[in-house]
């Protein structure tokens, strides 16, 4: 009773402070990223963060232990933001909001993750993303489909995790990806599983995690270039069907690092292809879709919102109904699981002394517009190029407030990417082609000559994708140089000249 009457208390805290069928598709034609996904992170001038859900109250708990239901917990796109941070509730926080509901109803407790979700902060960054695999262990994750950015350190770096080597560091749940195979096979690559099956009590959950279809242009080509991601809704059916005909699955779910493409495909399979929940991602969009047979869910990113599904069972496992909900307000979310917790402080404490070490004080509000145009300034300067490059929707993720102390985590959260300049001489003509593309850039050239060499400089993530004509160009060379350690380096000349660091201060890095 004493129990009940605390968490009662702490729900009435918590409210306080918040008010002051089944046809094998064919495959698609190629397309064009942005006309297909114009929600990609990457097609977004600048991203804003979600809107607040209208009623984020939390999904009544409930009380009778023998009520048959199954929730599913879920996480996407949240790029290793293991610190509380603003919106950012933090993993310790999140995970007292989890173990209490896996703790309470163990064998109804299905917890989620959907893709991206190790790489973008200094403290998960650092250590390739394990320390944030060490937190999901300790959470008790079920299973987490691939993302795109599962990729940016090379997929082999990830899988190490699902090799059963605790020597290397280890999951203790599955890595999804039943569309990712090596180019031209349809071989999916070591230590990734095209489905789980999992157990809680007597019901039976088939897990099917794929990657979005097209999303090979949202990652560097070094790093994909011997991958491939198949159309996925003929694989989705294929493994959904065998989930419940040969593995006797009473519930059958859809994790998609996708933006909901295909999600009206889905709703469309029937029968022993049928799924039972959607649950998209990549687009860090908030919504809880509850207008179709079954739930539709994306839930933000960064740990702003914990998704709920709350599938409602018969006596023989099936789903008589459904809620839905992205929650961020719950009195269990404002306390940190202390397990958790101390394992976050330790990493802190480790690596404090390289991240939080103060380098210069913003004197005025950067965006991440006119932090990319600063930094092809500053690739201009260090490479000598005439002009340089930088895809700044994407590869500048954040922005910078004035009187912010900036340290290399921050800088982390704004160049979270270990991308390098890569340099190449192109034609005049080629180059005022590629400035209408849509990409930030600088130049000390106001003319481009048609029959003359210009030296470009750019990222490798731009300078590596077949569409674009730097890997054509002459005398192609690799700088080595990481733009996040280029930026550190240039903010720390800065520091003994500037009292605080403007856009307008003169650039000290020279070639």
């Amino acid at each position: 009773m004493k129990k009940i009457f605390s968490l009662l208390t702490l729900l009435l805290f918590a409210f306080t402070l918040a008010s002051c069928e089944s046809t094998t598709q064919p495959e698609p034609e190629p397309f064009e990223l942005c006309e297909k996904y114009p929600t990609h992170i990457d097609c977004l001038e600048d991203p804003e963060d979600p809107e607040d859900p209208e009623d984020p109250i939390d999904p009544v708990d409930p009380v009778d232990p023998e009520l048959d239901f199954l929730d599913i917990y879920y996480l996407n796109d949240f790029h290793g933001a293991i610190l509380e941070d603003g919106s950012n509730m933090g993993l310790a926080k999140i995970s007292n909001y989890l173990n209490h509901y896996s703790e309470t109803y163990p064998d109804n407790t299905l917890i989620l993750a959907g893709g991206d979700m190790l790489q973008g902060s200094a403290l998960s960054n650092y250590y390739y993303g394990l320390s944030t695999i060490d937190i999901m262990d300790e959470i008790g994750f079920d299973a987490f489909s691939l993302g795109n950015h599962e990729f940016d350190w090379g997929l082999d770096v990830v899988t190490q995790y699902f090799d059963e080597d605790e020597s290397n560091g280890e999951a203790n749940f599955p890595l999804l990806g039943a569309n990712v195979f090596h180019k031209g096979t349809t071989t999916i690559p070591d230590n990734i599983d095209p489905y789980a099956i999992i157990e809680k009590g007597d019901i039976k959950i088939g897990v099917i995690g794929t990657m979005g279809y097209g999303l090979e242009s949202s990652i560097a080509y070094s790093k994909i270039e011997n991958y491939e991601f198949a159309y996925p809704v003929p694989i989705i059916e294929e493994y959904a069907i065998h989930l419940r005909t040969i593995e006797d699955c009473d519930i059958v779910v859809w994790v998609g690092h996708d933006t909901g493409y295909i999600n009206d495909e889905l709703l469309a399979l029937s029968g022993d292809a049928s799924l039972d929940a959607l649950f998209n991602a990549h687009s860090h969009q908030n919504y809880a879709d509850d207008s179709e047979d079954i739930p539709q869910m994306q839930s933000g990113s960064t740990g702003k919102y914990v998704g709920h599904v709350r599938l409602n069972l018969d006596n023989e496992n099936n789903v008589t109904s459904y809620t839905a909900k992205n929650v961020d307000l719950d009195a269990l979310l404002f306390f940190e699981y202390q397990p958790v917790q101390m394992l976050i402080s330790q990493y802190v404490e480790e690596t404090a002394p390289l991240f939080n070490a103060p380098i210069i004080t913003a004197g005025e509000y950067l965006s991440t517009s006119s932090l990319s145009y600063w930094l092809t300034k500053l690739e201009v300067a260090a490479t000598g190029a005439d002009i340089a490059f930088h895809n700044g929707s994407g590869g500048t993720r954040s922005s910078i407030s004035d009187n912010d102390v900036i340290t290399l985590s921050t800088l982390f959260d704004v160049w979270p990417f270990d991308n390098v300049i890569k340099t190449a001489y192109l034609d005049g003509d080629v180059i005022n082609n590629l400035k209408s593309v849509g990409l930030t850039y600088y130049s000390t050239e106001t003319d481009f000559q048609s029959g003359v060499l210009y030296l470009v400089a750019t990222n490798d993530y731009i300078f590596d994708k077949p569409d674009y004509p730097f890997v054509d160009g002459v005398q192609p060379t690799n700088t080595e140089i990481i733009l996040r350690d280029l930026v550190e380096a240039e903010l720390l000349l800065q520091s003994t000249i500037f009292d605080e660091f403007l856009l307008l201060n003169q650039i000290q890095t020279t070639n």
